[in-house]
């Protein structure tokens, strides 16, 4: 026996908008480090603006991969280890493993259109860490990602 349920919903619209963050510097902001277990290494600060139309939320995660000799299941143990901090002034965004560096802020950061922030990364290696992630090396590529705020 089939079902089917209608429903009309009046007065909705629909548009498009244009959806764009820029970024800046565009070169790296971390430079080839052989950061021993305790140590840790700062960023010059990333200028994220929204260059978009509307107001937008965005996401950072973390593409890495091995590099050099280092075998994928090395990366991994490195990745899982080697720390990020993210922070906008005072607030921290992010403070975790590479490998956990998915989807964040959590829920997103909110950038009124044509609206600046200033972030500042710190990469450390926790004296934790041990002799296993000595001569590994990664590969990391941070990614923005900016989807549009809900008009309420």
């Amino acid at each position: 026996m089939a079902f089917t349920i209608t429903s009309t919903n009046s007065g909705s619209t629909a548009g498009t908008a244009d959806v764009a963050l820029t970024l800046s510097p565009a070169t790296a902001l971390f430079s080839p480090a052989a950061l021993v277990p305790g140590e840790s290494l700062g960023s010059p600060q990333l200028s994220v603006t929204n260059s978009g139309d509307v107001d937008a939320f965005y996401f950072i995660f973390a593409d890495w991969q091995a590099d050099g000799t280092t075998s994928a299941v090395q990366a991994q143990i490195l990745a899982d280890r080697l720390n990020i901090g993210i922070a906008q002034g005072t607030t921290e965004l992010y403070n975790g493993p590479v490998s956990g560096l998915i989807e964040q802020p959590t829920g997103g950061r909110i950038l009124a259109t044509t609206d600046e922030e200033l972030l500042t990364f710190v990469v450390s290696l926790p004296a934790t860490s041990s002799n296993i992630v000595e001569g590994l090396d990664l590969s990391v590529d941070l990614v923005f990602v900016s989807q549009a705020s809900p008009v309420s």
